[in-house]
């Protein structure tokens, strides 16, 4: 997958496309080019262009940079799964992407989440830690449907 399939099928503007590639929205991202292509366009494995997409959505939704950084790393460190027998963990973004189901990531007053995939649904938690907050309420809240963005891009 590259930038423009990711900005065709989604709708995305590919300027925030790039600006999440190109300010490191996302931890860990490693950007592969290639070499055969003219102008050596980026390429992606569609989990990472559903991520990228996720990001750019945020962005879109003038969340901050600093909230969308530690948003997206929730939700690629949230242990979703358990692993079973050999298997690594899922994390969040990883079921999500994965699921047939709604799959839905709330950012609470720019610094809390929540994460949802069909009937399942977290308590709010704290980024980092994952500690639940049982007596929090946000006073604003963004809702980033991960279902939409994955239907969008598999299509």
């Amino acid at each position: 997958m590259d930038i423009q399939t990711i900005a065709t099928k989604t709708g995305i503007p590919i300027r925030k496309i790039r600006y999440v590639l190109d300010h490191r929205i996302l931890p860990g991202m490693r950007i592969k080019t290639d070499a055969e292509r003219v102008g050596h366009p980026r390429s992606f494995t569609d989990l990472e262009g559903f991520s990228i997409a996720s990001g750019a959505s945020l962005l879109e939704c003038d969340v901050k940079r600093d909230s969308v950084v530690g948003f997206m790393e929730s939700i690629g460190d949230y242990t979703w799964k358990k692993a079973e027998m050999k298997r690594r963990r899922q994390t969040f973004v990883e079921a999500a992407f994965l699921s047939q189901h709604e799959a839905i990531a709330v950012l609470g007053d720019g610094l809390n989440v929540r994460f949802q995939i069909g009937e399942q649904q977290t308590d709010w938690l704290q980024p980092g830690t994952f500690a639940q907050l049982k007596d929090y309420h946000p006073r604003g809240e963004v809702r980033l449907n991960l279902g939409h963005i994955r239907d969008a891009l598999l299509r």
